[in-house]
């Protein structure tokens, strides 16, 4: 019981020195082995196990650390570019075949292209581009020349610190995983052989999620994206319906309005037809009041 109680402390101290604590670049192989040290101690002190097995701890929890961004500890800013670039161009389809070019000889990508074409509305064409960021300003620069520049920016997000912090901790989980093995490896019993891998898959999965989020942020560094709108300057104007087209037309109007007419003839004979009682009446008082007053003698 007193063993699997040292394991457990053992591997919780070397965890949560990678899940609880942001380190900078300067001092993380220093706080990593000190934790690693602590928590070798700590097992020690629970379980009196000779001083050789909180060497063999300590030695197998300092693998050599995985290389960093040279930009990063140089401490260069690593920046995410974004630009918006709109212009007003005499020809959709000549400039896109030139933009396209020009983002080819930039070695960069279409990630997205709409061109929305529509008889009588303004032809306009959308592009989301991504270029190394290195090329970003050069290209700017040639897709400007293109036509007349309506709107245009530029927004940057230094990602630095993330970088760094989601290095050192990724760095301090490799070295955990590290130990967790070594401690596998000397585990006799099942039980304990299955809380250090229950351990060790959740370092592992932290791992994974960490590396994807820093490869994720790398990328996003190196390539910067352009959304790129091409109008057209003018217009197209409508075209001349056909003479064929236009009789056609006109046709169906007339028999369309023959025929609301005609249903609205027949809509007044209904309501005449309901009425008619009411109108007999009418006129049954009307023709008995006009014969009364030809009857009556003049003075």
């Amino acid at each position: 019981m007193r063993s699997k109680l040292a394991v457990i402390v053992a591997v919780v101290s070397l965890v949560s020195c990678g899940a609880t604590h942001e380190f900078s670049s300067g001092d993380i192989s220093t706080k990593a082995g000190s934790s690693v040290e602590s928590a070798a101690e700590s097992a020690n002190i629970l379980t009196d196990q000779p001083n050789e097995l909180v060497a063999m701890e300590a030695d197998a929890s300092s693998p050599a650390a995985p290389p960093q961004d040279p930009a990063v500890i140089a401490g260069q800013p690593q920046l995410i570019k974004q630009a918006q670039l709109n212009l007003l161009v005499d020809s959709v389809d000549d400039s896109l075949k030139k933009a396209s070019q020009q983002i080819r000889t930039h070695q960069g990508d279409i990630l997205d292209l709409q061109d929305n074409h529509i008889e009588d509305v303004q032809r306009t064409a959308y592009l989301r581009i991504r270029v190394p960021q290195a090329k970003l300003d050069q290209l700017l620069a040639e897709l400007a020349a293109l036509g007349s520049i309506q709107q245009q920016g530029l927004s940057a997000e230094d990602v630095s610190t993330q970088l760094v912090d989601a290095q050192a901790r990724l760095r301090n989980l490799q070295k955990s995983e590290e130990s967790l093995l070594k401690i596998m490896e000397r585990s006799g019993e099942i039980s304990h052989v299955l809380d250090v891998s229950r351990e060790l898959s959740r370092v592992r999965e932290q791992i994974e999620q960490i590396d994807a989020r820093v490869q994720n942020l790398q990328t996003q560094v190196r390539y910067s994206t352009i959304d790129l709108t091409l109008a057209a300057a003018v217009a197209p104007q409508p075209i001349g319906r056909p003479l064929g087209e236009t009789i056609g037309s006109t046709w169906q109007d007339a028999t369309q309005s023959v025929g609301e007419l005609t249903v609205g003839l027949m809509q007044l004979g209904l309501w005449l037809l309901a009425y008619s009682p009411y109108l007999l009446v009418i006129a049954i008082a009307g023709a008995v009041g006009y014969r009364t007053l030809r009857r009556r003698p003049s003075a």
